[in-house]
């Protein structure tokens, strides 16, 4: 089977999740918006509201997991899915070390900085991945669009930040990408679709 194949076992859409999976969509949505209104906060007036926004993009992070997970388990044949989960994971694991030794101050701001959008563009890779494999299924092509718009933003604003610094206009219009496109697919995969999908 080839890994963009859709093959539905069930009448759900392809992007719909399972109880668990919702619930980590759902707190998806309000760390993304309590982490940049951290982040907000502390270019406008400092700490605490940067080590805030460094625990809150841990707790985020974590939160794709169980959304990546459900995805896959739902098409076991998808190795598409597959290589979005260890992919997720790898970003993940990356955010937390490093995200985790900054605010610890074990590690500056500056020799961290790179390794954690490392991390983060890795989670966004996941989200393209998952969002190109669920693009041909209708009940899902928004959420999968968005989270392909939000995926690609967080890898903009790591290679923005790589090789133009903070004040790049690339990480600028990927911040916004990620920001609008992240928020949008969490808060389409945090609804119960199936429930919609049976009535209609």
């Amino acid at each position: 089977m080839a890994t963009g194949s859709l093959a539905m076992v069930d009448a759900r859409p392809a992007l719909d999740l399972d109880p668990i999976g919702r619930r980590a969509a759902q707190a998806a949505v309000g760390l993304t918006i309590g982490s940049a209104t951290a982040l907000a906060a502390f270019f406008a007036v400092g700490e605490p509201w940067g080590t805030l926004n460094d625990s809150l993009s841990i707790c985020l992070a974590w939160a794709t997991v169980p959304i990546a997970v459900d995805v896959a388990r739902r098409h076991p044949a998808s190795r598409l899915l597959a290589l979005g989960v260890v992919v997720d994971l790898i970003g993940v694991a990356t955010t937390t070390i490093f995200t985790s030794l900054l605010i610890s101050r074990r590690m500056t701001f500056e020799d961290s900085l790179q390794p954690i959008l490392t991390g983060q563009a890795l989670i966004g890779t996941w989200l393209i991945l998952a969002g190109v494999w669920a693009r041909s299924d209708p009940a899902s092509r928004r959420a999968s669009m968005l989270g392909i718009t939000g995926g690609a933003g967080l890898i903009a604003t790591a290679a923005g930040i790589a090789t133009g610094g903070m004040k790049s206009p690339v990480a600028a219009v990927g911040f916004v990408a990620a920001l609008v496109g992240t928020t949008g697919a969490y808060a389409m995969l945090g609804r119960d679709r199936s429930r919609r999908h049976r009535r209609a």
